[in-house]
């Protein structure tokens, strides 16, 4: 009675709780990384840190304020885009392995019986 009970809870109960854990794991590789919000702010200046653009007509004003600013958005840029690709290297590492976890999940009690079958018949 105890292992059809076992059996039921392992291929409905447990097979739940494993997507719903890879289905966590999923959202926070997506929600850590900020993949959405960095995609939108690619180009923005990194920590908003800008030059306000200067009066008159100084050109050593005005080149510092076009460098600056255009040094700051590289930087956003560059930064941004290696930790976009870092989060979807997560996800996607995230995809794999719960992929692997969860047919293993599925597949690790035949694989038990079929070892203690293997077992019975070397023993005899």
């Amino acid at each position: 009675m105890i292992i059809l009970i076992f059996w039921k809870w392992y291929y409905t109960k447990g097979v739940k709780n494993i997507l719903f854990a890879w289905k966590n794991f999923i959202l926070f590789s997506v929600e850590y990384f900020s993949i959405p919000l960095l995609l939108k702010t690619l180009f923005s200046p990194w920590k908003r840190d800008i030059t306000k653009k200067p009066r008159g007509l100084d050109l050593k004003k005005i080149f510092e304020y076009i460098s600056f600013n255009t040094i700051s958005r590289g930087l956003g840029f560059v930064i941004r885009f290696f930790t976009i690709l870092v989060g979807i290297l997560f996800f996607l590492l995230t995809l794999i392995i719960g992929c692997f976890i969860f047919i293993i999940w599925l597949i690790l009690p035949l694989i038990f019986i079929g070892l203690l079958i293997l077992a019975f018949f070397l023993i005899v």
